[in-house]
């Protein structure tokens, strides 16, 4: 056993015998690294009690949240999570939620574990009419977020209820661009600004049609597939409320700059045919997205992940994603015509 696997295993075996002294002859144990994106450290466990009704095992995943707003995104996770397992969206049942005195020295979360594999894997490996088949589910298990009653989840993640019921189409995008103008000034990134200053010449363009619960965050490899075809949801500490035209792009900025722009209208016309109606001036929003990718890498290569909420270790992931980001890059110039020198040279500096 490692030195952090061993560390884990105390440091969950103390919380479980603090939190639940009913449970009796604890036992934590097969505790392994999971493999992780830029944002994500995981580990799954196996654990085993006797309780009044019998020994029970359990096989779950600890999810511990880095950077500087950990306890937010742990929070908003864990409570969005709960809300749509009890409405029957397809996401693990969150079982813990510690923000307090913890033995990982952050927030983390305890879910169940779904036996399964990552869509992006099954994806890779398949042709044809079954290549087909998992593209309108992953597709169709997004319009149906985008279409479930986004009240419930307001207090969840925002304090503002006032900005979502509105008659006023643009608040939500202008709340958006304030907010990476906050973003860009905050890390001093004046580099962005004619990026910024694209998207708001544009902006009253793009009225929002209706709010939307969003995932932030939605690729195949935040998909599980359970043997029996069933799809789980993962990773949801960048929900929020918005424009589904904004979780739609981030999506296809990932899909296109990955896997190519066949994959990207792929996504799109299947997004299209499960939500029923024509998705216009998406575009823009992956401009927002382009912009969002490109402002996390620069501070976090410059300042550290985690100021930007993301692992520690992202920082070479993202120098091994290299050639994806210049794809990035190289969509905002056909998309704007914007250059940005400073980008550039932090492109070039990346093996």
């Amino acid at each position: 056993m490692s030195d952090v696997e061993a560390m884990i295993q105390s440091g969950l075996l103390s919380i479980y015998e603090r939190r639940f002294p009913s449970r009796k002859e604890i036992r934590i144990y097969n505790i392994k690294g999971m493999r992780g994106g830029w944002e994500t450290e995981l580990y799954s466990f196996t654990i085993e009690y006797r309780e009044a009704t019998g020994r029970r095992t359990e096989d779950l995943v600890l999810r511990i949240y880095p950077g500087d707003d950990a306890l937010q995104k742990s929070v908003k996770e864990f409570k969005v999570m709960r809300a749509l397992h009890e409405l029957g969206f397809p996401v693990p049942k969150v079982l813990l939620l510690e923000l307090g005195d913890h033995p990982f020295g952050r927030p983390f979360v305890v879910m169940e574990r779904v036996e399964g594999r990552s869509m992006r894997d099954v994806l890779l490996e398949s042709a044809g009419e079954r290549r087909r088949e998992l593209i309108m589910l992953f597709c169709k298990i997004l319009a149906d977020l985008h279409f479930l009653d986004w009240r419930p989840f307001v207090e969840l993640v925002s304090p503002d209820l006032s900005l979502y019921e509105t008659r006023d189409a643009y608040a939500w995008i202008d709340h958006k661009l304030s907010e990476m103008k906050r973003a860009i000034d905050r890390f001093h990134r004046d580099e962005f600004g004619p990026l910024l200053d694209w998207l708001e010449a544009r902006s009253m363009e793009v009225p929002c049609e209706r709010p939307s619960l969003i995932h932030g965050d939605y690729h195949p490899d935040n998909i599980i597939l359970r043997k029996d075809g069933m799809a789980f949801v993962i990773d949801w500490g960048a929900a929020d409320i918005g424009d589904y035209r904004s979780d739609l792009a981030w999506t296809l900025l990932l899909v296109g700059t990955y896997w190519g722009p066949e994959a990207r209208e792929a996504i799109l016309r299947g997004y299209e045919q499960a939500s029923g109606h024509r998705v216009t001036r998406i575009e823009y929003f992956e401009v927002m997205a382009i912009l969002r990718r490109l402002l996390d890498v620069s501070v976090s290569l410059s300042e550290g992940a985690g100021r930007r909420g993301m692992r520690p270790g992202a920082e070479e992931k993202m120098r091994r994603d290299a050639d994806h980001l210049r794809r990035v890059y190289a969509l905002l110039i056909a998309r704007t015509g914007i250059v940005i020198p400073e980008v550039e040279r932090l492109l070039s500096a990346l093996t």
